[in-house]
């Protein structure tokens, strides 16, 4: 994996070297899963939930001897699509051999309808994973599974977005999903999501398959000490500085969010020696003018209603009490229940999230835009 540019890595993951603490939290998860549990890891958008599984599995293949999967969800909307995601992930961690396509993929791809064809332009193979419809889920799943079960080494699946399965038209997804867990025991699951609520109640309510199936373990935004240091030691290392003050006013802006802090970081790191607070202000403009344009669309999505309590919320977070007559009357949202139900339709879109009592805007650089408004 080659160095980036820019230490402060807005993408992918690139490396332990440029991926901030989480130390306790990577512990954790090696315990969960030299301990045989799987693992719900849950948390808002943006705090680097796939960077830790991916910091995760590079840990487990090289310390651990085991074999890692990671599967997204968040493109699928039903049982086949999310089938040909699972087949798509183990393709490209077992299917390419320095001969060609390995014979074991190849029966296993056929046995679930999917098919191998070549490029005409470059006559590479390419994998068409069309799941054969007729095809009943579950039977493509155990396929799947039994083609796993054959591997030598321990293997750990983190399926991301999981949360996605309970939108299904079908309505048994999530029991199917836990009948293909039950069947394969040796492997180890992760299952990973962005919406709390849905996350939650999929592990915790008595009806539904996967309740007390797994340990939930709730990701927090890196402590600003940890971010601090990280911070600090790549700017020194380039020969760049940065004072404490400035990181403070980066991290409180950016409400501990990774990607926000990685993003600010990395403009700064690009464009300045000697960083400054008015720097930092600088760069949270440009940002934030950067996505005007997205930002824009919100308005043109929800009702007059919806966008004026969606507005006073981002200018008065954290919030406590949305109902209440100072909130009400200060931003002109007329009457309690108006407002109520115009609170439960952004939490449904999630939009607007409730986080140990306080409501915020979710996605933090459009808060602070609206904010400016």
């Amino acid at each position: 994996m080659k160095d980036p540019f820019n230490p402060f890595v807005i993408n992918t993951y690139q490396g332990k070297d440029y991926f901030c603490d989480r130390e306790n939290d990577l512990n954790m998860l090696i315990s969960h899963i030299e301990n045989d549990r799987n693992v719900v890891l849950y948390a808002w958008r943006r705090l680097g939930k796939s960077a830790l599984i991916h910091r995760l599995f590079e840990e487990l293949e090289t310390s651990k001897g085991c074999e890692t999967i990671y599967i997204d969800l968040l493109a699928t909307q039903n049982m086949d699509e999310a089938i040909q995601a699972i087949a798509s992930a183990i393709y490209e961690k077992y299917g390419r051999t320095t001969s060609g396509i390995s014979a074991s993929i190849q029966k296993l791809l056929a046995s679930i309808g999917a098919s191998i064809n070549f490029s005409p332009l470059s006559g590479l193979p390419e994998i068409t994973l069309g799941i054969n419809k007729s095809e009943q889920p579950s039977q493509s799943l155990k396929a799947l599974g039994e083609f796993l079960l054959s591997r030598k080494k321990r293997i750990v699946i983190a399926i991301d977005e999981f949360q996605q399965i309970s939108d299904y038209e079908d309505n048994k997804a999530e029991a199917v999903f836990r009948t293909w867990v039950q069947q394969i025991p040796e492997v180890r699951f992760i299952f990973s999501g962005s919406h709390r609520t849905l996350m939650e109640a999929m592990f915790t309510e008595k009806k539904r398959p996967f309740y007390q199936s797994s340990q939930l373990e709730s990701l927090q935004p890196i402590a600003l000490e940890a971010y601090a240091e990280f911070i600090t030691e790549h700017f020194q290392a380039a020969k760049k500085t940065i004072e404490p003050n400035s990181i403070e006013k980066i991290y409180s802006w950016s409400r501990g969010q990774t990607y926000t802090v990685q993003l600010v970081c990395n403009h700064l790191f690009a464009n300045y020696k000697k960083v400054s607070n008015s720097d930092v202000d600088v760069v949270f403009d440009q940002i934030l003018k950067q996505q005007q344009a997205v930002f824009a669309n919100f308005q043109k999505m929800l009702t007059r209603a919806q966008w004026n309590v969606f507005r006073a919320i981002a200018k008065e977070e954290p919030l406590q009490n949305p109902l209440s007559k100072d909130f009400t009357q200060k931003h002109n949202l007329g009457a309690a229940s108006t407002v109520s139900t115009a609170l439960k339709a952004l939490e449904k879109l999630e939009l607007v999230i409730k986080d140990e009592g306080n409501y915020l805007v979710h996605e933090v650089q459009l808060a602070r835009w609206m904010a400016s408004l």
